[in-house]
Parts: structure tokens; C-alpha cells; sequence
């Protein structure tokens, strides 16, 4: 054990207990733990020069853990399977050319928690993982750089990968609803018709005439003719001597 690891160890032993607040977070976080799947893991055995030799579970139930790879994957049987998993040790590898097990199995996690439910499903989603982790390394780049072209190169490279990762979780989202979905509100007042469609108000003043700000107002001046307006009852003021008010026919 290093003196490091030693310092961390006895700074833990004297440390107090957790607060009440602290507890309690810690109690919901344990029960929702309970009721979240354990996650599919893999174990590599590597050569001294890093080549993967063998493949395994952490259990000694191989058939189970076949059952789990394939299913992660959204297919039946384990070449497809097989086919990703060695890209996703690819892009786990160290620079000394070592398989960062840490590394692969959160990126497996990830393709897990997409649940693709086929093949095409599952390519999109090893797509989004590596995506994610290869921006993930260009944002860290980002943080190390100290001139300004290396940080516009590598801030533009992160842009585009979020982006792109942004639209393959919308995609994956489509395929796995079967199609894109509409849905539209429409909020009509007492004694109004609705208007189903897509509806376009034009401002004043940018192109195509101007729009009546009134026009979804209870309250608005109605554009009555002649001929109807005489037909309306008067309306009476407040005095006593209960003068008519005139009522507006048309405002010009």
C-alpha cells in the first residue's frame, strides 16, 4: 500500500458520521440502487502485449452471460454481437495499447441502457457511445490547450461531435417509437371555433400586410355595416336621465 493510499485510508477512519440530511440521501439512493438493473459487464484476459486472449463473465454462468451480450446488442446469436463488442475494445485501448476494462464496460453500459431491440438499433447505439467517449477526449483536449488555433480546432471538433451525437439519440428515439409522432394543442375560447393546422401571423410591417393584434381577443371591435348595426339595442350611461350611448359602427 502506498503512503497515499494510507493517508486517504485514515482520513476516512476519522471522518464522523453522516448527517442527517446525508443519511436520508443515502437511503433513497440505496433503495433506488435495489430496483435498477445490475448492468452487463465484461472481463478481459490480455497477453503481455495487450491482446485480448479470452472473454468472459465475472460469474461462472457463460451461457447466461451470452444470453446478456446478445440482448444488449438487439440480436439472436453472437456474431453481430461479437462484431461490436471487439469495436468497443478497440476504442478502449491505452496508448500502451491495453484494454481499460473501466473504460469498456461503461461503454457497454451505455449501448445497454439505449436498449436497442435490433441490429439496426444496436449499430446506432455503439455509434452514440463512441461518439460520446471520442468527445469526451476532445473536450479534455480543449481544457489543455493553450494557444488559440489549437483551441478553435479542438472546440469545433467538440461542437460537431456533440451535435452529431445530439441527432443519433434522436434518430435511435424515432426508430424505437415507430415513426415520428405530432402532437398539437389547440386552445379554443368560449363560443370560438377551432382551427386545426399550422397557423401563421404575420407582423406588421414584415411583408404580406399587416395582422389585426385584436383579432383573438374577446373583447375586440367588431366591423359591423350599416344595416346591421341599426338593428342593435342601445346601450344606456349612468345618469338619471339615462341618455343612449351611441355604439360604434365601424372604425376607419
Amino acid at each position: 500500500m502506498s503512503r497515499k493510499q494510507a493517508a486517504i485510508r485514515k482520513s476516512k477512519r476519522e471522518e464522523g458520521p453522516p448527517s442527517e440530511a446525508e443519511a436520508a440521501a443515502i437511503a433513497d439512493a440505496s433503495q433506488f440502487l435495489k430496483n435498477r438493473k445490475t448492468r452487463l459487464t465484461v472481463i478481459c484476459e490480455q497477453s503481455s502485449d495487450g491482446r485480448v486472449e479470452a472473454l468472459g463473465p465475472q460469474h461462472s454462468d457463460r451461457a447466461g452471460w451470452l444470453a446478456r451480450i446478445q440482448n444488449a446488442f438487439g440480436t439472436h446469436g453472437t456474431a453481430f454481437a461479437l462484431v461490436q463488442l471487439n469495436k468497443l475494445i478497440a476504442a478502449s485501448r491505452t496508448t500502451e495499447g491495453k484494454v481499460d476494462q473501466v473504460t469498456l464496460n461503461g461503454l457497454l453500459a451505455m449501448i445497454e441502457g439505449a436498449e436497442p431491440q435490433n441490429e439496426v438499433q444496436a449499430a446506432l447505439a455503439v455509434q452514440m457511445a463512441l461518439t460520446h467517449a471520442v468527445a469526451q477526449q476532445v473536450l479534455l483536449r480543449v481544457l489543455r490547450v493553450d494557444q488559440i488555433p489549437q483551441f478553435d480546432s479542438a472546440s469545433n471538433a467538440a461542437v460537431k461531435l456533440l451535435r452529431t451525437f445530439t441527432l443519433q439519440a434522436e434518430v435511435l428515439a424515432k426508430l424505437q417509437r415507430g415513426g415520428e409522432q405530432i402532437v398539437k394543442v389547440v386552445h379554443v375560447h368560449p363560443g370560438a371555433q377551432a382551427i386545426v393546422g399550422n397557423v401563421v401571423q404575420n407582423k406588421i410591417g414584415e411583408g404580406g400586410g399587416g395582422a389585426d393584434e385584436n383579432w383573438n381577443q374577446p373583447h375586440a371591435k367588431a366591423k359591423l355595416s350599416a344595416a346591421s348595426a341599426s338593428q342593435l339595442p342601445q346601450m344606456w350611461s349612468e345618469d338619471s336621465k339615462r341618455q343612449p350611448v351611441p355604439i360604434a359602427v365601424s372604425q376607419r
